[in-house]
């Protein structure tokens, strides 16, 4: 098959050639859809968008989001250049509150130091005079405008938010809807696109609110099913290259055992790979002259089966909460009023032919079909009509 790396790193120190596979990725078709799909809807898309990335653990939408901000950069890199006081990238982590709700004040001073703002405890005790006494204010809405003042000024391309499905933890129902109107608000003072990157769970955080779901987007980063040939090809291309790039004196052989590694990563391109460089690293720092790896190496680090089920069970429920969110059509016209509802949603295949011979039938068709029937030809009544 072939070996890819550069042949000279055989020659490196054992920390080089790690490094070399750690930094080594594979573009392949989940992934590239992703990236454009991103790209395209941060350059193109309304200044004040909430744009969703989502999809299961480990199927690269840590790797995703830092290849965009590279080429952000890179396309802008001329004009931030000139202007040294703006901020080309804001990119931080939501993180879960130890108890109770999310905390904002917290998540509006990290914001403040990752833009490396200055005197930020200093904004936090900002005195305000209410009936001629001076009071202190507990400084959210001190760090607030500050972080609108940041986005607005320093004109970011976008504001990234890691971890969001962690904003919409919360101690009361009526809250949560108020957490995405935060972030409504936000991009809407701003003009800045904030892109909010997780799990599943941002599917029903983006629907609770209307504004969201007309001005929200999604961008999905799938994983390869097991189901699906052309999902299985793309995997099996993406595991050769990754055993054709392993710095190895005789590469290994990984696609004959491409079920395998499948069972284990269930599809997840981000856990193959991080799979992949901890066998690779563990191994060659123990016996830095060995010259390739076998499959009991990486049984050594691989996932249990029953962690691999709890990834496909997670994985396959949020799955199916997408594919309802996308997939409802029918519901959509049912509801508008222009196909009539079914009695009975689970009607048997036995049970349809029986309709059709006693000539019961529902008319459900869609905006612009016709009914089908044969039409009348020749000088009939129709043309007498005319």
């Amino acid at each position: 098959m072939g070996q890819l790396f550069p042949k000279e790193l055989l020659n490196q120190v054992i920390g080089v050639r790690h490094e070399y596979f750690r930094n080594f990725t594979v573009s392949h078709p989940a992934f590239d859809e992703a990236y454009d799909d991103l790209i395209d809807r941060i350059n193109n898309g309304s200044k004040n968008s909430i744009i969703l990335v989502f999809g299961p653990a480990g199927a690269g939408k840590s790797k995703l989001i830092e290849k965009v901000q590279e080429k952000l950069l890179t396309d802008n890199i001329g004009f931030y250049q000139k202007n040294r006081g703006l901020l080309p990238i804001l990119n931080v982590e939501a993180i879960p509150p130890d108890s109770g709700s999310f905390d904002w004040k917290d998540f509006y001073y990290r914001c403040l130091e990752a833009a490396e703002e200055p005197l930020i405890d200093y904004k936090m005790d900002v005195e305000i005079e209410v009936d001629s006494k001076k009071l202190k204010n507990d400084g959210k809405a001190a760090l607030r405008r500050s972080l609108e003042n940041v986005l607005i000024f320093r004109k970011p391309l976008a504001f990234f938010i890691d971890e969001a499905q962690h904003i919409s933890m919360t101690t009361n129902s009526r809250n949560l809807r108020n957490q995405i109107n935060i972030l409504k608000s936000l991009a809407n003072l701003t003009n800045v696109p904030i892109v909010l990157t997780g799990n599943y769970d941002l599917i029903t955080y983006r629907d609770l609110n209307g504004q969201t779901i007309r001005r929200g987007k999604d961008v999905h980063v799938k994983r390869y099913q097991a189901n699906n040939k052309e999902d299985l090809k793309s995997f099996i291309n993406v595991l050769l290259a990754f055993q054709q790039h392993l710095p190895l004196e005789n590469e290994p052989d990984l696609i004959s055992n491409w079920d395998y590694f499948y069972s284990r990563c269930v599809g997840c391109i981000g856990i193959l790979k991080d799979w992949l460089y901890l066998t690779y690293q563990v191994v060659t720092r123990n016996n830095p002259d060995i010259k390739t790896l076998t499959i009991e190496d990486f049984r050594c680090h691989e996932l249990s089966p029953g962690r691999s089920l709890k990834l496909l069970k997670e994985a396959s429920e949020g799955e199916r909460k997408y594919n309802a969110s996308v997939n409802q059509e029918d519901e959509l016209y049912i509801q508008l009023g222009f196909i009539e509802k079914t009695d009975n949603l689970d009607v048997t295949e036995a049970e349809k032919e029986i309709k059709s011979e006693k000539g019961i039938r529902k008319k459900n068709n869609k905006p612009g079909e016709r009914n089908p029937h044969r039409d009348e030809v020749g000088f009939g009544k129709s043309s007498e009509a005319l």
